[in-house]
């Protein structure tokens, strides 16, 4: 685990003496940043592992309709998580990159023993986004658990509707009034017959209509977003392979390995740039199928949906 010398030992192998005064406080450091990541990757799987069952099980149970008590717990277990990644955050700036600029600053780029510094600094780099990694694992599945079949839900408000929608009646003449689609809101209905303004109320489950609408639209679209997230972090993949290439050749003086790697880099580049492009195409295509499918279900919202849909484009 901890070999960040390896290469570096073998230049210089019988001659220990040659090695810089702050060579055992980078392995001591880096040994201790390593223990401490899997410390706090141990800590994130125990924590998530003993509340993804408890939140499920809380999202069932919980019989209010914003299920505030589930969201009051997810929030306090998306705190803790945030508090460890935080630590992670904290330490590498304080033993890992204080440390690096230290040292940077007492010696030159040009000292033949800068390579140990800059792949101290690497590996722990390195290891740190291997832990950041664990954390977006981990935070997906904690966000899963809020995920509902809100499909039932819609198919049991559409239920509700076709049994209400033709036994409505005027308060004044009792004329059989038909409700023509789902009220969000209390709503003033004419009465054909009579004219007489009546007021209808909808149900709990149809009020509850407007609530689960976007969250409806967004779970028929997870494919668009998720096409478009994949997009964006094969961005970041992308550079993180290319920027490892060019470390690798730092010190390599053999101009035909150089020039095979500069062509990969330069592929690497390529795919980049072309997703750097496409990622804001993709959000694009996934925004308006979402708001597409959420005006279906909540017409009556097109208007007010279309203004925040404009909104987000900018951003």
């Amino acid at each position: 685990m901890f070999g960040l010398f390896n290469k570096s030992k073998d230049k210089n192998e019988g001659s220990k003496q040659s090695y810089p005064e702050w060579y055992a406080e980078l392995q001591e450091s880096q040994q201790r940043w390593f223990s401490f990541l899997e410390k706090l990757e141990a800590k994130m799987e125990e924590l998530a592992t003993a509340s993804i069952p408890e939140l499920k099980q809380l999202l069932q149970e919980d019989e209010d309709l914003y299920k505030r008590t589930f969201h009051r717990v997810y929030s306090g277990v998306n705190g803790q998580l945030n508090n460890i990644r935080e630590k992670a955050r904290d330490i590498y700036e304080e033993k890992v990159n204080d440390l690096y600029y230290n040292i940077n600053s007492q010696i030159s780029v040009l000292d033949k023993h800068h390579d140990l510094l800059s792949d101290f600094r690497s590996a722990c780099s390195n290891r740190y986004n291997e832990f950041d990694d664990k954390y977006d694992y981990w935070r997906k599945q904690i966000e899963k658990t809020q995920e509902r079949d809100l499909e039932i839900e819609y198919q049991k408000i559409l239920n509700e509707f076709e049994t209400i929608k033709d036994k409505f009646s005027c308060k004044q003449c009792g004329g059989n009034i038909l409700i023509e689609k789902i009220f969000l809101i209390e709503t003033y209905i004419s009465c054909p017959y009579c004219h007489t303004q009546n007021t209808f109320a909808p149900s709990t489950l149809g009020r509850n209509l407007q609530n689960i609408a976007r969250e409806l639209a967004e779970q028929r679209t997870a494919h668009l977003h998720e096409a478009y997230e994949n997009e964006k972090d094969k961005e970041r993949d992308l550079y993180h392979q290319r920027h490892e290439l060019s470390l690798s050749i730092i010190h390599e003086s053999n101009k035909k390995v150089v020039s095979e790697v500069q062509s990969k880099m330069d592929d690497l580049e390529e795919q980049r740039q072309f997703a750097i492009q496409n990622a804001p195409k993709l959000r694009e295509v996934y925004l308006r199928a979402m708001y597409d499918e959420w005006n279906k279900i909540t017409p009556d919202l097109k208007e007010h949906n279309e203004k925040m849909y404009q909104n987000q484009l900018k951003y």
